[in-house]
């Protein structure tokens, strides 16, 4: 995983958390304690109380939390944000890892595959997205570097907005890269610009 932590540097503070960060009631999945113990997402700090922010990738605007609140980032999916009441229609073997404005990354702990979920549709409709959390990261971390690189000329200077073709393409490129299809890389840039 060094080549990914690699990737992830530009977007910000990096560190190592080990499973003393976490605060779930069952053992962190192994997947996410070595992707948190050797990449390792922080954030700059926000305040003593609040913690690290995380890291939020650039153009996708995919925000990975520090491993500390990954736990209190299941609330909304995994329990009612303000009862605390279990939300039914969620399983058990599912761990939000990320989100796309609410629209959560799942790992499937049951057979490690990532999940992908559109809020407000009354219930959780998750289809596969990929197969593991290596590759969402490094499909994430590709596409950003893109973005990011482009720096203030990413986005349309027309009323439209969104992201400059020649960098929507350069992003294909390199997920295509990760993935090794660029249909599937297509795919994945569009799912996540909406």
């Amino acid at each position: 995983m060094q080549d990914l932590r690699d990737r992830f540097t530009v977007f910000g503070p990096l560190q190592a958390q080990d499973e003393n960060h976490w605060q779930g009631p069952f053992p962190l999945p192994a997947v996410v304690a070595r992707f948190y113990a050797q990449v390792g997402p922080l954030g700059i700090e926000i305040n003593a109380k609040v913690g690290h922010a995380g890291i939020t990738i650039p153009g996708l605007e995919v925000w990975i939390p520090p491993l500390q609140r990954l736990w209190s980032h299941q609330a909304g999916y995994r329990w009612h944000g303000i009862s605390g009441e279990p939300i039914e229609d969620w399983p058990s073997n599912w761990l939000v890892i990320a989100d796309l404005g609410a629209d959560p990354f799942i790992l499937d702990m049951d057979d490690g595959r990532i999940l992908f979920a559109q809020h407000g549709r009354g219930h959780w409709d998750a289809g596969v997205f990929l197969d593991d959390l290596r590759t969402l990261m490094a499909a994430l971390a590709a596409a950003g570097a893109v973005y990011l690189q482009a720096g203030d000329d990413l986005y349309n200077d027309d009323d439209e907005g969104g992201i400059r073709a020649e960098h929507q393409e350069t992003a294909v490129q390199a997920v295509a890269q990760v993935l090794g299809d660029r249909l599937q890389a297509e795919s994945f840039i569009e799912t996540l610009q909406g």
